[in-house]
């Protein structure tokens, strides 16, 4: 009887558990073979009695989950080494890369193995890392960045979008052009094999009422609003933080809880100085972040879900935060940026609130949703989540990245 595929999703800067490559890609890529995600943080599992992972055989005898590997390192370019050799043992027939870095890595198994190549591309990379610099030379780091990210996903097997932005900025890269120049003597696009899969909820997690019990986290305790995710300025939380402190002259009892890890740390003092100087501590709450299965319960606690990011940031523009689908899974009515792709869902849909950069505007929103009477914000409450559960659930979009990936591995 032939051994199942084996798949690879290796990653330098996501955890193990992360919860698109471990519960979403992941497990659905699990129906076509045994996956192991490869990262250089979060959990491992399935360790022998040395203390190494097991090996490919022993490994194929367990379960339909994906086997979760933690390699050492402590540099990028060592974790990369270490993602390489840890592949290499497992001998897949296709590696899913997650960063532009681990495409090396990717193009090396290649090259020693044969194998598939996928990149999962759901973030802008080159726009990221070009806002560390300064803005005269922002321009011309995003550029090479994304040149020498696009020449390597060009010898990609299959590329995986979160966006259709993201796969369009693919196909009209120099390269793809390049490559259709040299086929039909004319710099068109090139069709390249990929797929688009939005970032949405898989409904697995929401439809467990176990985990939706609000038993031994935060009990009896109640919020107006949440926020959950990475705490930084540019994600708009001093912002959260002034429309809060306009709220509170009209609703006083106020509370709202932020849920997630403070990037850099230093912003951590900022974040609890303007709480302090503003006397804001019976209103404003904090608490490390949660692993994916203890989202919903915390998320029950709460009436609506913020998340307003700072639109100076271009690759925020084109992008649908997780944590809002998260909130409108749940049941919470949001209140978002005023961005194409999210007033595409909350404002069709009329799921809440689309605001500017302005507290004014965010307090308002917030306003009108804590305003609401019990019966109307449950009505409102189970309208989110069924636009969500019918609309846009990883559900919907795993029979094409199955079907892709197949594709892959018999091309």
């Amino acid at each position: 009887m032939p051994l199942p595929k084996v798949i690879c999703i290796i990653t330098n800067a996501h955890s193990t558990g992360d919860v698109r490559l471990y519960h979403k890609i992941g497990r659905s890529l699990s129906k076509l073979g045994k996956v192991y995600v490869l990262g250089a943080s979060g959990v491992g599992n399935r360790m022998d009695d040395h203390g190494l992972y097991p090996d490919r055989a022993s490994a194929l005898e367990t379960d339909d989950k994906p086997v979760r590997i933690v390699v050492s390192g402590t540099t990028p370019l060592f974790r990369l080494y270490h993602l390489y050799r840890q592949a290499l043992k497992l001998k897949p027939q296709a590696v899913i890369c997650v960063e532009p870095l681990t495409l090396l890595a990717g193009l090396w198994l290649k090259k020693k193995l044969g194998c598939k190549l996928g990149y999962d591309a759901h973030e802008y990379y080159a726009e990221s890392h070009a806002e560390r610099y300064s803005p005269l030379l922002r321009p011309i780091i995003k550029s090479l960045y994304f040149l020498l990210e696009a020449g390597w996903q060009s010898k990609m097997d299959l590329t995986i979008t979160v966006n259709r932005d993201l796969f369009h900025l693919f196909a009209l890269s120099p390269y793809n052009r390049c490559l259709d120049k040299q086929r039909t003597g004319q710099a068109t696009a090139i069709r390249k094999p990929g797929v688009v899969c939005p970032n949405y909820p898989t409904s697995a997690i929401w439809d467990d009422l176990n985990l939706c019990s609000s038993e031994g986290l935060l009990p009896d305790t109640r919020f107006d609003a949440v926020y959950l995710g990475g705490l930084t300025e540019e994600r708009g939380i001093l912002k959260l933080l002034k429309a809060i402190e306009l709220l509170r002259q009209k609703r006083p009892h106020l509370t709202v809880l932020f849920i997630g890890r403070f990037k850099p740390e230093a912003f951590k003092e900022r974040f609890f100085a303007y709480v302090l100087n503003n006397n804001l501590n019976s209103n404003v709450f904090w608490r490390e972040p949660v692993s994916p299965d203890k989202v919903c319960s915390i998320l029950h606690q709460a009436k609506l879900g913020l998340c307003v990011l700072n639109p100076a940031l271009r690759r925020y523009r084109k992008a649908l935060p997780l944590k809002v689908l998260e909130y409108l899974a749940a049941g919470l009515p949001v209140v978002a940026n005023y961005f194409p792709v999210v007033r595409e869902i909350v404002e069709k849909h009329k799921l809440g609130y689309c605001v500017g950069y302005q507290k004014q505007e965010i307090a308002a929103a917030m306003d009108n949703i804590l305003a609401l009477d019990e019966d109307r914000w449950k009505a409102l409450s189970e309208h989110c989540r069924q636009v969500i559960r019918t609309n846009y659930v990883w559900e919907k979009v795993e029979p094409d990245l199955l079907a892709a990936v197949q594709a892959m591995l018999l091309s």
